[in-house]
C-alpha cells in the first residue's frame, strides 16, 4: 500500500465512505457494510481486513463515537486481489 498524507486544513470531513484514515500508525478504511440484516458504517483495518468498530447507523454516529483528533486522512493506493472461491486472482 502506498500512502501520502494530505493537508488537514483542506479537509473538511474526512469520515466519508472510501476514505483511508491513519491513526497511531494504523490505517483503516471508512466503509459502508451490510451484515445480515444490519446496514451501516464502520472502520475496517487495512492490515488484517477486520471491522474495528461496531456497525453504526450513519457516518455522524461513527465519527462521534469512534473518531479521534489524531485521525488523519491519507491518500492510499489499494490493490484488492481476490476471487469469490477464495483463491488469488491470476495476473494474466
Amino acid at each position: 500500500m502506498e500512502i501520502e498524507y494530505k493537508n488537514q486544513e483542506l479537509v473538511k470531513n474526512i469520515y466519508q465512505v472510501g476514505n483511508v484514515i491513519s491513526r497511531f500508525n494504523i490505517t483503516f478504511l471508512v466503509a459502508k457494510t451490510r451484515y445480515v440484516e444490519e446496514e451501516g458504517y464502520c472502520f475496517v483495518n487495512l492490515i488484517n481486513g477486520k471491522i474495528i468498530t461496531p456497525i453504526c447507523r450513519n457516518l455522524e454516529v461513527l465519527y462521534k463515537n469512534y473518531g479521534v483528533d489524531q485521525d488523519r486522512l491519507v491518500k492510499a493506493k489499494l490493490i484488492v486481489d481476490y476471487k469469490l472461491d477464495g483463491g488469488a486472482e491470476d495476473e494474466n
